[in-house]
């Protein structure tokens, strides 16, 4: 399969602490609902998953930010679950309580009817896409795709949706965690074929979204969340179009794994807000690029803080290479699309000089 090359390679390059002309920048939900145009299309697909299944809207909303804002990467706008629900759980979304699953995984004949997902075969609408929009881009950015980590889906799939305790999950970790360890096999097998599959149909970094590994202990963490996803690290295909493929891991609340999650065969770490910037790059040397941090709730200021902000963190990691400003997390809906532009022309700004 053939693309339009690369215009802008920064994000790529940064990811592989390369030289930079200045600080590229993405946003973790850059495609959203803080976007009027998001929201039209959203409305016109009928839903969240049916705007996810139909390639030409999931490439349209890709877009919008980009035809916005100076980013320096697109991210395929999918969703985390779509794994479960290739494996017969059954997604949905509540209005106002997010996703939910039909049917949820709690009990040994449960976990034993998992399959392992066959991207090309279950979900070649995620790819669909992937190529759809590697075409649309025109070569003007790279297109990041993504995955949730293994412990982050078993926490949908064994609570059936959201959970502020995961009692359910931490039950099955703790009472018979052998049964824990055969789920997290199955969606390890399946995020590496679904990530390949990606850096098959055009991916070229690819992005794994540990977001509730946070809530474990230490040991818990490299046990069930940590060794799930150096697998898939070792399993993926590191090189397409004569070009290697960078991964970035993201642990939500996970500042203090750094340095072993550095050790894991990943190109890049993503931070949340809770860790300076410039402590983390003395913690993981030479290792990692770092991508992150500003708080997303910075953007509910005026310019003139988001501004300042964005300098404090450009400030703290230094004249370095391998930095990728993000925020610490998703942006949120409320965010006003001026205040999203004030930040991206801030780090536009300032990381030229």
């Amino acid at each position: 399969m053939s693309f339009p090359e690369l215009k802008n390679d920064r994000f790529l390059r940064a990811l592989n602490r390369e030289p930079v002309d200045r600080t590229p920048i993405w946003m973790m939900r850059q495609a959203g609902r803080y976007l009027p145009e998001y929201r039209a299309t959203r409305a016109q697909a009928g839903d969240f998953m049916s705007l996810c299944k139909n390639t030409e809207l999931a490439t349209e909303v890709t877009l919008q930010p980009l035809r916005r804002y100076p980013a320096d990467a697109a991210i395929l706008f999918s969703d985390i679950l779509t794994i479960p629900d290739a494996m017969g759980l059954g997604l949905y979304f509540e209005t106002g309580e997010g996703p939910r699953f039909r049917k949820v995984v709690r009990t040994e004949a449960d976990v034993a009817a998992l399959p392992v997902v066959n991207t090309q075969k279950d979900l070649s609408y995620v790819t669909d896409a992937v190529t759809s929009i590697r075409h649309a881009l025109a070569g003007d950015v790279p297109l990041i795709g993504f995955s949730g980590s293994p412990w982050t889906l078993a926490t949908y799939m064994v609570e059936g949706g959201s959970s502020k305790d995961f009692r359910n999950l931490k039950s099955m970790m703790y009472r018979t965690p052998e049964l824990l360890h055969a789920m997290l096999d199955k969606l390890a097998l399946s995020v590496i074929d679904y990530l390949n599959a990606q850096i098959d149909a055009g991916a070229q970094a690819v992005q794994i979204f540990d977001s509730w590994g946070g809530a474990l202990s230490d040991d818990a963490y490299q046990k069930f969340s940590l060794f799930y996803m150096k697998k898939i690290v070792a399993g993926l295909k590191r090189e397409s179009e004569g070009r290697k493929v960078p991964v970035i891991l993201f642990t939500k609340g996970g500042g203090q794994w750094l340095e072993v999650m550095a050790d894991s065969g990943c190109d890049a770490l993503g931070l949340d807000w809770t860790t300076p910037i410039n402590q983390a790059r003395e913690r993981v040397g030479h290792r990692v690029a770092l991508q992150g941090n500003m708080d997303p709730a910075v953007l509910y200021s005026e310019s003139a803080q988001i501004r300042a902000e964005v300098k404090r963190i450009l400030d703290q990691f230094g004249d370095h290479p391998g930095h990728v400003f993000n925020l610490g997390h998703g942006i949120t809906p409320h965010v006003k699309p001026d205040a999203v532009k004030a930040f991206f022309d801030a780090v536009v700004d300032l990381s030229s000089r």
